[in-house]
């Protein structure tokens, strides 16, 4: 069984990923994004892209994205949200905007999160915590640059592309790469 410890998210989620392609896991809900991030992010490369399914965004969550953008180890992000909450965004995220591009949608129940890089991507779909909940979470990751991406990401870049709140500005390449389906460079 691979069960993350949050003391222990940088060492144990990043080997577990780095020794399997593909796996499961879970968490006692104590590992949130930013210990995600931290752990596997490296894994895609800097002046990664981020894409980023969460029923809920809060301040602490805009706060590691503001944090990741800042530091410029993301340079583009696609978030979407359950409800409306433009508002959050655009003042939290209000230096990045021209990097950000924000869907909200009523069906967005679970969370996924995709670090799409030059060559090759992470994937982590489960509870995407900015808070600890302390429930029994259940994930699933892949690390690589195939189709599998695609098949993770497609259904929500039908929604980026047709329900979007803000959007990114046409010179944000890493934002419109990934509208357009470009994951990787040739």
């Amino acid at each position: 069984m691979a069960y993350i410890e949050p003391c222990c998210c940088d060492r144990q989620l990043s080997a577990l990923i780095r020794e399997h392609q593909f796996c499961f896991f879970q968490t006692g809900g104590d590992v949130t994004l930013e210990k995600m991030l931290d752990a596997v992010a490296s894994m895609a490369g800097n002046g990664h892209t981020l894409i980023l399914a969460v029923p809920e965004a809060d301040l602490q969550l805009m706060r590691t994205l503001a944090n990741y953008f800042r530091r410029r180890w993301t340079n583009g992000l696609l978030l979407i949200t359950q409800a409306n909450q433009s508002e959050l965004v655009s003042a939290e995220l209000k230096d990045y905007l021209p990097s950000v591009h924000y869907a909200f949608d009523p069906m967005i129940l679970d969370g996924l999160c995709a670090i799409v890089g030059q060559r090759q991507a992470v994937i982590i779909q489960g509870a995407i915590l900015s808070q600890p909940d302390f429930s029994l979470c259940q994930y699933a990751a892949w690390r690589g640059s195939d189709g599998v991406l695609s098949q993770a990401v497609d259904p929500l870049i039908a929604k980026f592309r047709t329900k979007p709140v803000l959007r990114a500005d046409d010179t944000c390449q890493a934002v419109d790469r990934i509208l357009k389906r470009q994951f990787f460079d040739a």
